[in-house]
């Protein structure tokens, strides 16, 4: 008498348990994919935000004169708000314009630029530089 011969294959459990365990791995890799785009995102944006301040500084004194105030606008794009404001600055441990101090011919201005940006509709991120610039007074 022959004997059943077993049949080869896998049961429908294995194939479930299989299923399981792979949708859990693609899951686990598509989350981490997407913070890593979403931070590359990020990171794209804090470069470019960045790039404008460090634009905006470099034209105080050089490219518009250096006058006390506030300045403001957007990119041409429209995706970040600059806003540039120059106040005179004094050193600290300074007396400003005492006689026989290093600074009593010059005047001390601060620019600060902030850029602000929406990175998704609930998040927004901002960041600010500033600089210390040292101009010779004009004579009134």
């Amino acid at each position: 008498m022959m004997g059943h011969k077993r049949a080869q294959g896998f049961t429908l459990m294995e194939i479930l348990v299989a299923f399981v365990v792979l949708a859990t791995a693609v899951s686990v890799l598509y989350q981490t994919f997407s913070i890593g785009i979403r931070n590359v995102d990020a990171i794209s944006g804090y470069s470019e935000a960045i790039a404008v301040a460090e634009a905006k500084l470099m034209a105080q004194g050089l490219e518009q004169a250096m006058v006390e105030g506030e300045e403001s606008g957007t990119t041409d794009d429209k995706r970040f708000k600059w806003m540039v404001a120059v106040k005179p600055y004094t050193a600290p441990d300074s007396t400003g314009d005492a006689p026989n101090t290093f600074f009593n011919a010059n005047q001390l201005f601060r620019a600060t630029v902030t850029v602000s940006w929406d990175e998704t509709r609930d998040k927004k991120r901002s960041i600010e530089l500033s600089t210390v610039r040292i101009l010779g007074r004009t004579q009134p």
